[in-house]
Formats: C-alpha cells, structure tokens, sequence
C-alpha cells in the first residue's frame, strides 16, 4: 500500500483516494510478442516453383456441365413459356369474369342488335367479313349471305340498292 506520506502533498479531501490502488483494463494491455520457432521453413527467392498446378480438373468439370449458352437459352425459354402461361391465365380470368356478368359474351366477336322486324335492313355480316359473325342469331330471318355483296342464290346485291329500296319502303309505310 502507498500511503500519503510517500506520494507527496496531497490537499485533504484526496487523501483517502489516494491510497487506493488502480486497476488497468486488460483491453489497454500490450500483447505478448510472437515468438517465431526455430524449425520455420523460409520462402525461397524464386517462388514459381508453389505455383505448379496442371489443369486437368478444369476439363472433366466443363465437360460434365452443360455450356453457358445452352443453360442461358434453356432457362431463358422457361421463363418465355411462364409469362405466357400467366397472359393466358389472366385473360383467361378476364373472360370468365365477363362471363360471369353477361354470360355468352364473346369479346372477340361482333355484337349485333336483336331486332323482331322483317324489314331488309343489311345485316352486319353483309357489311363485315365473315370471320366477325356473331354465335348465336336472334333475327327472325336466317342470315344467307357468305361473302359480301353476294348472296347463297348466286344473285349480287348492291347494297347501296339494298339501303335505297328499305328506304323507299320506310317512306311508303308513313
């Protein structure tokens, strides 16, 4: 212990801290100095002798993995074939929630009104191709044109004549 006496003149109220002695914190500590051993090999002056290596792993590798291309287009044409596979399921979830609010409505073809007259108002498969035909038909008359501006009897329709003559007809009816 080191009392007061061999520190020196200390005022009264240190005095007693001064008999105290401080502890270091062990992370403040040096550390020990490495000791080499004795039988330690040293690196020679040349040292592309430890760099001998033969490369014949390298070839039984690449060939038993596919190349990087062939892998890249493999899973290149998976990911195409997915998001296909998800434009189909979404439009098909479009369509069955447009089924389910007006059943039988096909977006893909044309929508023709219902009508009950008999008048000879040209229908829209005259005015159209016939890939825009509608599935089911509510005239009260068959529908037998087949390609535009003719009819099943061999007959040509003008439809210019076709929307004179309703229209002279529509006149004769007032």
């Amino acid at each position: 212990m080191v009392t007061a006496a061999e520190i020196g003149p200390i005022s009264q109220q240190y005095s007693a801290a001064a008999t105290i002695p401080l502890i270091k914190s062990p992370s403040l500590w040096l550390p020990k100095p490495i000791e080499m051993p004795n039988d330690i090999h040293p690196l020679p002056e040349d040292i592309t002798a430890y760099f001998v290596y033969p490369f014949s792993l390298e070839e039984h590798i690449l060939s038993t993995h596919p190349s990087a291309a062939e892998s890249i287009s493999q899973r290149r044409a998976r990911n195409a074939e997915i998001l296909h596979q998800r434009e189909v399921e979404e439009e098909q979830r479009e369509k069955d929630v447009l089924r389910k609010i007006a059943p039988g409505y096909n977006p893909s073809s044309l929508l023709l009104p219902s009508s009950s007259s008999s008048t000879n108002i040209p229908s829209p498969s005259m005015l159209f191709p016939t890939s825009f035909q509608t599935q089911t038909q509510t005239q009260s008359r068959p529908i037998t044109e087949t390609r535009v501006g003719k009819s099943v009897d061999g007959k040509t329709n003008d439809l210019m004549d076709d929307l004179v003559s309703q229209l002279e007809e529509m006149e004769a009816k007032r």
